[in-house]
């Protein structure tokens, strides 16, 4: 995949303005990987589905948009080019890895890292070093059509056209949340809304930072030689992705006098980010097991769920055959919801 630093950074400033607006307005942390579990095994939170409708219909708001055309490559093709086993497996050791380990690449890397978390730091280093070296050790037997060392900058007229829809979300996403905090008692439905609006600028923001394709992703674990196959572009997710988040945090925490009297703009929601600072066995174990199931597909939570969208609309609209893709999306999420279902009886056995 080419380097594709201007695309990546306004992906990441769009997944920093869905997490951190949702952790403003709801209290809540955007931790993909919690939010699936919780909406198939928990109990009756409907917010967790709409924020995953969110996510799911990305890329169709894409379509609508015309934006199809000036982001990277989906990678829709690394679904149909890796093995329903080797999937499996990945999706495996991603859904028991998350849940085991407390979270993802969004829960821990763009949410808690943000945060200082002991625990997402410490989280996060182990689910990068196991990928790196599983990704590099297991390489996916992908190809990438063009080399990661071809810089891929868009022209100056679809730069402003990004920039100004970045721009364009950014002042609609603020008049909703003022809008909102008027409100003191809105219907159960009216609730919902900002968990599906911030589900789908998350998945814009993955599509158009590039990770949402398994290829990118894999490209850009495989640090070692060759280097042609090395593609640094998601280095930009954390300048503008993990660094704004933290400053975000930081102000929030500014306007509260202790970490208990921080409360969510929303009247009716209440705060609930995690405050453990324990590093344990499972955190670690749990790390360490979804980094190699991420490392041998380069998909994890948030992108799994994403692909699903952009399958069925590849499917409709481009008149590609997706049924090879279809079935390694269908290996993957099966184990994935699989690994989350074995490690909550791992947990109520311990």
């Amino acid at each position: 995949m080419p380097f594709t630093p201007v695309h990546t950074a306004l992906g990441g400033f769009l997944l920093h303005l869905s997490t951190s607006d949702l952790l403003a307005d709801t209290g809540r942390v955007f931790g993909i990987s919690g939010v699936l579990d919780g909406a198939i095994f928990g109990g009756s939170e409907r917010w967790r589905w709409s924020a995953v409708a969110g996510l799911v219909l990305g890329p169709l708001l894409a379509r609508l948009l015309g934006l199809q055309t000036i982001m990277p490559d989906p990678g829709m093709a690394a679904w149909a080019d890796q093995s329903m086993g080797r999937l499996g497996v990945a999706g495996l050791l991603v859904g028991l890895g998350s849940k085991l380990g407390s979270g993802c690449t969004s829960g821990h890397f763009l949410c808690g890292v943000a945060r200082l978390s002991p625990r997402s730091f410490v989280a996060t280093a182990t689910f990068f070093t196991t990928a790196v070296l599983t990704a590099n050790l297991f390489p996916a037997p992908i190809t990438a059509s063009v080399p990661a060392y071809t810089l891929q900058v868009p022209s100056a007229t679809t730069t402003a056209r990004l920039t100004l829809g970045v721009a364009t979300l950014l002042l609609a996403n603020s008049a909703r949340r003022r809008y909102f905090s008027t409100l003191s008692n809105p219907p159960a439905m009216v609730r919902l809304v900002p968990f599906f609006l911030e589900g789908l600028t998350f998945s814009l923001g993955l599509l158009l930072s590039g990770m949402a394709s398994p290829l990118k992703v894999i490209s850009f674990l495989r640090i070692l030689p060759p280097w042609a196959k090395f593609d640094p572009s998601l280095v930009m997710v954390v300048l503008t992705g993990v660094l704004p988040n933290a400053l975000h945090y930081a102000r929030l925490k500014s306007t509260s006098s202790t970490p208990d009297s921080l409360k969510p703009r929303y009247s009716w929601e209440s705060w609930q980010v995690p405050r453990r600072s324990d590093i344990d066995r499972p955190l670690l174990l749990g790390s360490a097991l979804f980094g190699v199931g991420w490392g041998l597909s380069g998909v994890c939570p948030g992108p799994a769920i994403v692909a699903l969208g952009e399958i069925m609309v590849s499917g409709m609209t481009t008149g590609i055959t997706v049924s090879a893709s279809l079935r390694g999306w269908i290996s993957f999420v099966i184990s994935l919801v699989s690994g989350m279902r074995l490690a909550r009886l791992l947990i109520q056995v311990s």
